[in-house]
């Protein structure tokens, strides 16, 4: 529970919630004292019950702090005024105040334990009463103290499923930011490295082909780093800030991508059959990402002079294919690329296969449904 703020004169005054509990333990240790003149006609001198009617209240407080102790302390105290009182008893309601909060701070088979013991001891506790007063003290209290208990058992579920939740999508979240920096950053240095190659060859002989290299050096990386801080800025964009994001990249992007990689020294074919249609934002990324991950690949691992892209849309489907004529080699199978693809295509439940060609090659096969 976390603090709530209510604004004083001039000054902001945090409601912790110790503070609530020390509210709640004043406010039980009044309907205590009510009670304290029926028990002050027993035997016991009125200051050694006083003692015990606050003892069995005011600990409440620190029920947070320090559940265990607490609970034992208000249970022996009420089970000393439950057996002190005279005609109908009241209910111990501190007892249930710190109960629910037990099975939120311990294991299930401590927590019913604590909670097995507490019953014992105020069922002990009515042996002492008359017949009818005892069973009705007994049902009282069993019922308001199990009851809390269960209560707070249900809600210690709840927030342990939330909290659960909440690391499964902040792992989920991490693995999809990961995989798409290592998509941008695996793609944008290896166009980097086949230009700044390049321009290293030719440097002397042809300076205006080693300029144009370095240009699509300076083109490639500034548009690496945009996507790398539009990335960063979903990180670190503040709750009441919109993230200043550009659009996410698609199929309708695969012609600069392919005119970039051409560019690189590896002649890209793009072949678009059928009438493109609106994808789901996510799912168009993915396209997009496996095609430009399949590249990136090509780039680095086939040594291929041409690479052909097919981008098939159907009816209930998108299909991708990206073949090249190199030595059959697109990467390796346990590395990031491969598998960040397989990743992405299965989110969509997609089909995805990638391997050497008979003839020569490797082909890259995904099948999205849309």
């Amino acid at each position: 529970m976390r603090a709530l703020e209510r604004p004083g004169y001039g000054r902001t005054v945090k409601i912790t919630p110790v503070r609530l509990d020390c509210a709640a333990a004043l406010a039980l240790a009044v309907v205590a004292i009510v009670g304290f003149h029926e028990l002050a006609r027993t035997a016991a001198p009125r200051p050694v019950i006083l003692i015990v009617v606050l003892l069995s209240v005011l600990p409440a407080a620190g029920r947070r702090l320090w559940p265990r102790a607490v609970l034992a302390v208000v249970t022996i105290a009420s089970a000393l005024v439950v057996a002190l009182s005279h005609g109908d008893p009241t209910p111990q309601l501190a007892v249930a105040y710190v109960s629910y909060v037990i099975p939120g701070r311990f294991p299930r088979r401590e927590a019913l334990a604590l909670l097995g013991g507490t019953l014992a001891a105020l069922a002990a506790a009515t042996a002492a009463l008359p017949g009818r007063d005892a069973l009705t003290a007994l049902a009282e209290n069993g019922v308001l103290v199990a009851g809390a208990w269960l209560i707070g058992y249900a809600v210690a579920q709840q927030r342990a499923y939330a909290k659960a939740v909440r690391s499964r999508e902040e792992r989920d979240d991490r693995i999809r930011i990961a995989r798409e920096l290592h998509d941008v950053v695996a793609h944008g240095l290896s166009l980097i490295a086949v230009q700044a190659g390049v321009a290293g060859w030719v440097a002397e002989s042809q300076p205006a082909e080693a300029a144009r290299a370095l240009a699509s050096i300076e083109e490639i990386s500034r548009g690496a780093l945009r996507e790398m801080r539009a990335l960063l800025g979903v990180l670190r964009v503040e709750d009441d800030v919109a993230a200043d994001l550009e659009p996410a990249h698609g199929l309708a992007d695969l012609p600069a991508l392919a005119d970039r990689v051409t560019a690189a020294g590896i002649k890209v074919t793009l072949d678009v059959r059928g009438e493109p249609r609106d994808l789901l934002p996510g799912l168009d990324l993915a396209a997009y990402r496996v095609a430009q991950e399949a590249l990136t690949n090509v780039i680095k691992h086939s040594g291929a002079a041409s690479c052909q892209v097919t981008v098939q849309h159907e009816a209930q489907a998108v299909g991708l294919e990206i073949t090249d004529d190199g030595r059959g080699t697109g990467g390796h199978g346990d590395g990031h690329g491969i598998k960040g693809m397989r990743e992405r295509v299965a989110l969509y439940d997609g089909t995805f296969q990638a391997g050497p060609r008979p003839e020569g090659g490797f082909t890259v096969t995904a099948r999205f449904p849309a």
